[in-house]
């Protein structure tokens, strides 16, 4: 229904929490529209140097990070967004995406073995891994796993849920 569990893959590149329980937090289907007040989620390439294809992005006090101003996925390709929480403060966001996004995101990690790609939330990121293999997503969806981050995962799924809420109500019945 998701995908590939991106975890297990990622896991050769960085430790992520083990999964455990789940909550009921989730987006009815339909596409999440980002509007001024609704938070830019999505993955995005992490180059090894800047250029004018890059923005710069810190990571803790010491670490900077070189994004592509392009991203691959957007709030706005998100269909669908559920939050898993292990038994400690570890959460993972399951999400489905449109599927023209994941088919960007597909052709952007099959055979990129070895491409670095960060989560982003804003201009916060929440995770940054190595991929590792040749084959690239091959559904709709992917699991993102925050050592930590379960309360940084609550507020994100909140705030994409009152976007999708804001948004249904303007659409035509």
């Amino acid at each position: 229904m998701y995908g590939i569990d991106l975890s297990a893959l990622w896991a050769r590149a960085v430790v992520l929490a083990l999964l455990a329980g789940s909550t009921g937090l989730a987006l009815l289907p339909g596409n999440a529209v980002a509007s001024a007040s609704c938070p830019e989620v999505g993955f995005t390439i992490v180059e090894p140097h800047p250029s004018a294809a890059t923005r710069t992005v810190r990571v803790g006090e010491n670490q900077m990070l070189y994004l592509r101003r392009v991203p691959i996925t957007t709030t706005r390709d998100i269909v669908e967004i559920k939050l898993l929480r292990d038994d400690d403060d570890g959460a993972s966001l399951l999400i489905k995406f449109a599927r023209a996004a994941a088919q960007r995101l597909r052709d952007a990690t099959t055979h990129h073995s070895g491409l670095r790609i960060a989560f982003m939330a804003n201009d916060e990121v929440l995770l940054n891994v190595v991929w590792e293999g040749p084959y690239g997503m091959d559904t709709d969806g992917t699991q993102v796993s925050m050592r930590h981050g379960l309360k940084r995962a609550q507020k994100l799924v909140k705030a994409i849920a009152d976007c999708n809420a804001a948004t249904a109500s303007d659409r035509p019945h």
